[in-house]
């Protein structure tokens, strides 16, 4: 398969289908739609990267991006529904279920995996799937780290910042080159409210 994913952290899926439970026997986004806990299906998880806007600012790119958690896709029937985020030990054990999202990144995720499956570098390679975020900016992409060399391919998910369009990959040097502008914005606002 030229698409693959990182390890599952131990207790990942335990973790997450026990945060689901919860959220489902309690008024929450989604326990009103008739979602049967013992449907739910998990994907095999992708690793998160962050890189926050005064790291873009500087210079920072996909070689700054700091490994912060796994994320799990949570469909039933194939239809998805939600995406849960575990953050890990120094050991790779899954301790903590940081966060369940219910929105539009959810849908988009599963979405850019299939689109991104079949871009020509993808099925001629092996690449591994992971998510970027760039909280400061709006910005969640798939980001395809070849296994063997190569280039990046960062695949922006819907909805984007402007001067960005969803579902087109990018090669890193395009992607930051369009965001460092929004980033540096925000690093000024950032500036600007810390001062007294």
């Amino acid at each position: 398969m030229a698409i693959h994913y990182a390890s599952e952290p131990a207790n990942g899926s335990t973790l997450v289908r026990v945060s689901m439970e919860k959220v489902l026997t309690r008024p929450s986004p989604i326990s009103g739609r008739g979602i049967d806990f013992h449907a739910l299906n998990l994907s095999q998880p992708h690793a998160v990267y962050d890189l926050r806007a005064d790291e873009i600012v500087t210079g920072g790119m996909l070689s700054s991006a700091r490994l912060t958690g796994f994320r799990y896709l949570v469909n039933q029937n194939g239809t998805q529904v939600a995406a849960a985020e575990v953050l890990t030990d120094e050991s790779g054990t899954a301790k903590l279920v940081a966060n369940i999202n219910y929105g539009p990144f959810v849908a988009a995720t599963a979405t850019g995996l299939a689109q991104a499956a079949s871009l020509q570098p993808v099925t001629a390679g092996s690449f591994e799937a992971r998510l970027l975020r760039l909280a400061a900016v709006g910005l969640m992409a798939l980001w395809l780290k070849p296994d063997a060399g190569g280039a990046d391919i960062l695949y922006p998910l819907a909805p984007v910042p402007v001067g960005l369009q969803a579902e087109r990959p990018y090669t890193e040097a395009e992607l930051f080159a369009a965001i460092r502008p929004l980033a540096e914005r925000r690093a000024a606002k950032m500036e600007k409210a810390s001062v007294p």
